[in-house]
């Protein structure tokens, strides 16, 4: 009876520690998202309003990406990078002084806009047409650089770890004083 309750325990205490360090990559993946989507060549070279609608259409294509690379294997990762998004949205909302009763219905309409976004995504993925989605999606801009950038972005990520990527939030340095975040926007940039 003592070993069942000890393996009740270690499974109890293990799925505890799981979805910590879920809530805490979900977080940091969520960080880097943020940081990459105002990457300055995003407002330059592809000409993105810089707009709150602008920043938001850049969260959204960085975040679908992040989603794309690290799933399936780190679906609660991902899930705890969508609440720290949902919590930044509303936090955010709350601060332009839009009211208690309102903000329900600003998130529902941002979250409806950002899932319909990623389903267009994921549709673009698969037929290989990404200039008709963006141009859909994200107007005012310069389609070939986007889609350059994304492309270019994708690329970046593909011997990248989440390992790898959060881990290289924490740190400082490695390299040559630039964390791996900072060493894959610079490599974009240069692409």
């Amino acid at each position: 009876m003592i070993s069942l309750y000890r393996r009740l325990y270690r499974r109890l205490a293990f799925s505890v520690a799981r979805r910590r360090l879920s809530r805490r990559y979900g977080e940091l993946l969520y960080k880097s998202a943020v940081r990459a989507s105002r990457n300055e060549r995003l407002f330059t070279d592809c000409r993105l309003v810089d707009t709150a609608d602008g920043r938001l259409d850049s969260l959204t294509l960085h975040m679908y990406l992040y989603m794309r690379h690290f799933s399936p294997r780190n679906d609660l990762v991902l899930r705890s990078m969508m609440e720290f998004f949902v919590r930044d949205l509303d936090g955010s909302l709350r601060e332009l002084g839009t009211s208690d009763i309102r903000v329900g219905k600003r998130v529902r309409g941002v979250l409806s806009r950002v899932y319909g976004a990623f389903s267009a995504y994921g549709d673009a993925e698969s037929a290989m047409d990404w200039r008709a989605v963006l141009s859909r999606n994200i107007v005012d801009c310069d389609l070939s650089a986007l889609c350059d950038y994304r492309a270019s972005f994708s690329a970046s990520l593909a011997g990248v770890s989440l390992r790898e990527l959060v881990g290289s939030a924490v740190r400082v340095g490695g390299g040559a004083g630039k964390t791996l975040s900072k060493r894959l926007l610079s490599k974009r940039a240069a692409n």
